[in-house]
């Protein structure tokens, strides 16, 4: 009988392993990160703005309006060249 109860209490310990995780595992980008590549930074300021519920104070969202408020500065910047 202890056996079993063992086994069962391994097997429910295994199954919740993981039950609490989220995009945490998936490491944030900075804003430097964002200006250089200009396709994600677009992926992501979508993504941010369809669920700004959601998405709308994550670091990568809050990193990619920085990235792009730069990105908005320097090619005022180039323009005026």
């Amino acid at each position: 009988m202890r056996l079993r109860a063992s086994i069962l209490l391994i097997a429910v310990a295994v199954a919740l392993t993981g039950c609490n995780e989220s995009d945490t595992t998936q490491q944030t980008k900075t804003v430097s990160w964002f200006f250089e590549h200009r396709d994600e930074l677009q992926a992501t300021l979508n993504a941010c703005r369809d669920n700004p519920g959601e998405r709308g104070n994550t670091p990568d969202c809050i990193n990619a309006n920085e990235a792009r408020n730069k990105v908005t500065i320097q090619e005022m910047k180039d323009a005026l060249k």
